[in-house]
């Protein structure tokens, strides 16, 4: 790469995971100066020193101009901002690292809600003192990003989504722009409780019709949440709408497909024991009625998804939408 395309700006990525190594890589690329944030000093030394993360990419070797920090740090020698950790330690996060520091700008890359049913961005907005606000979300697997594979992501911002656009220009990143970024968030959030019905459906060998046909089912449920809060629900026909559905309601590569896939094959049908990684949408089945302040008996899918990992009987749950009355598309 020629020197003179390489970026000044210096940018800091907030978790070293597999989503946020894979960011933090792809922007060094282009970027002269990035910082990963991580807690485990195991991890960040052996970014530093041997320029992997074992951990999560066993045979990928990182940018040596990608350096990885712990602790306390100034926001305010950073033009950009990533927070890739789970939703749900954003506010602890943000109390013990960001409050009180003035951000540039600010990329929420997490697609949940926090502890107490709020959107990241109202509780950053709440919290943190940032120039602008961005939302970064749609179908990516870290390990294919990673790799270099083609991907298309969503952004959108409070002003304008161009700059941060421009700091992938050149990668295997391609950033389209997406107008409201309430809806583009929400979009996020609820992609993954769906797709822990579509892992439950093919761990229950229902086929490939019914998979699609519940794919379809989805995006007029996830519309009628939009339109009857407020949102715009033309934005389902997005990368951060349709295109995330349907990846992460294909694969076992996503977390929440796999969580549904596996819960239905366990013998333990115990939530908290199921995996230790991260299930975003397990924690928003929970949380988003009390956000979105809807009535859970207007979208079956959702509640059928929800009793099914309460401990309702999943075959119980499929016939009752099956059984339901007759409907116009």
């Amino acid at each position: 790469m020629e020197t003179s395309n390489i970026l000044k700006n210096k940018i800091l990525v907030i978790g070293a995971g597999s989503w946020g190594t894979a960011i933090a890589d792809i922007l060094a690329k282009k970027n002269k100066s990035v910082d990963i944030w991580t807690r485990n000093i195991k991890i960040s030394d052996e970014i530093n020193n041997k320029n992997t993360n074992k951990k999560y990419f066993k045979k990928i070797k990182l940018q040596k101009n990608l350096n990885s920090i712990s602790g306390a740090f100034d926001t305010s020698q950073y033009s950009y901002i990533f927070y890739v950790l789970p939703a749900g330690k954003f506010e602890h996060f943000i109390k013990n690292y960001l409050i009180n520091q003035k951000i540039n700008n600010f990329t929420i890359c997490s697609k949940g809600l926090s502890t107490n049913g709020q959107l990241i961005s109202v509780v950053a907005k709440a919290y943190l003192k940032f120039k602008n606000l961005y939302i970064l979300s749609g179908p990516s697997f870290a390990e294919e990003v990673i790799k270099g594979l083609p991907t298309a992501l969503s952004v959108s911002s409070n002003s304008s989504p161009l700059p941060l656009g421009k700091l992938f220009k050149g990668t295997n990143i391609r950033i389209y722009y997406s107008k409201n970024y309430k809806t583009l968030e929400v979009l996020g959030v609820i992609k993954n409780i769906y797709a822990i019905g579509a892992g439950i459906i093919d761990a229950l060998s229902l086929g490939e019709n019914a998979r699609a046909a519940y794919i379809a089912r989805c995006i007029a449920e996830i519309q009628f949440i939009l339109k009857n809060s407020k949102f715009d629900n033309k934005q389902i026909l997005t990368l951060g709408g349709i295109g995330d559905l349907i990846l992460t309601c294909s694969s076992k590569k996503s977390r929440n497909y796999s969580f549904g896939y596996n819960f239905i094959n366990s013998k333990n049908k115990n939530t908290n024991n199921q995996n230790k990684k991260t299930i975003e949408g397990l924690n928003s089945i929970f949380l988003i009625n009390k956000n979105l302040e809807l009535n859970i008996n207007n979208l079956p899918i959702l509640k059928s998804i929800s009793n099914i990992v309460n401990g309702k009987p999943s075959n119980l749950e499929i016939n009752k939408l099956f059984s339901r009355k007759f409907k116009y598309e």
